[in-house]
């Protein structure tokens, strides 16, 4: 159960595991059915530390890790990459709460926060995510959020397979996290 005493910081290079451990974890939880049950029971966290490792090279300006911590526990994290997509702006390339503490507000609040850098950071700029189709209740966390599913296609994953996703779209991150804060 989480507390009010969760605490946001911007990631250091030196987090890559924690990140890797947490971001396997989410996907053995949620994934499940999505991934193959091959790739996700064997040993996904090496395979997440090489891509966070890899991500956490300088220069960090174009990418946003913020952590959610509740004591020394990461609970949460969210990634945002400026320059994967640039013409459909910013890219919400992860967002994840530790299983079992999700459906209590973390996951907004990592969200909102997504939102407001991506405003600092780029003002003007839309932020985009994928989400996969079969993954309905992602879909109507972002479409609760104001996210427009704007594209269906297929997305190469770590396992070798390519299932349906969609796109989802902000087109203005800082008007729309006014709305959703209420001031409007």
């Amino acid at each position: 159960m989480l507390s009010s005493q969760i605490t946001f910081r911007t990631a250091l290079p030196s987090e890559s595991a924690r990140v890797a451990e947490l971001h396997a974890a989410s996907w053995r939880s949620a994934y499940r059915g999505y991934l193959s049950d091959a790739y996700l029971d064997t040993d996904i966290v090496a395979e997440r530390a090489r891509v966070w490792q890899a991500r956490f090279v300088p220069p960090l300006d174009r990418q946003y890790v913020l952590l959610a911590e509740q004591g020394d526990a990461l609970v949460g994290f969210a990634c945002v990459l400026l320059d994967a997509e640039p013409d459909w702006g910013a890219c919400l390339d992860n967002l994840h709460v530790r299983p079992g503490l999700t459906g209590q507000g973390l996951g907004s609040r990592l969200f909102m926060q997504a939102l407001r850098w991506v405003a600092q950071a780029e003002p003007g700029w839309a932020m985009h995510l994928f989400v996969l189709a079969g993954n309905t209740a992602a879909r109507r966390f972002y479409a609760r959020h104001g996210g427009e599913a704007v594209e269906h296609t297929t997305k190469h994953l770590p396992d070798g397979s390519t299932p349906p996703v969609y796109r989802y779209l902000w087109r203005d991150p800082a008007r729309l996290r006014a709305a959703l804060l209420g001031e409007e």
